[in-house]
């Protein structure tokens, strides 16, 4: 995977879950200087970058960007003690671009 043209490699590797591309969140929220909040008890997730809030609840497909809720193509799961989400999800939420190569199996996000 390339975040602004540069590769950025994971500890925990993005998958594909149900035809949706699902990346770890903590780590890319890294690789683009966001911020992410966590409260156990509602399971609810707070990714900021500048002046973009995109919010998030583990099992929902429900996703708020600055405020506005829009469905997901997948929830956000926890698999192995690590919280994934779905790719377009992210760029989304942040106003990153993305675009795949199939040729190089390559996911590249600009933002």
């Amino acid at each position: 995977m390339y975040v602004n043209d540069s590769k950025v490699s994971f500890k925990n590797v993005p998958l594909s879950y149900e035809n949706t591309n699902l990346v770890p969140l903590r780590e890319l929220a890294k690789a683009l200087g966001a911020t992410v909040a966590w409260d156990e008890n509602s399971g609810k997730i707070e990714v900021k970058k500048g002046k973009r809030t995109m919010t998030l609840k583990i099992g929902s497909k429900q996703v708020a960007y600055n405020g506005s809720t829009e469905t997901a193509s997948a929830a956000p799961k926890v698999i192995q003690g690590v919280t994934y989400v779905p790719i377009q999800v992210f760029a989304r939420g942040l106003g990153a671009g993305i675009s795949y190569s199939e040729k190089n199996n390559t996911l590249k996000l600009t933002i």
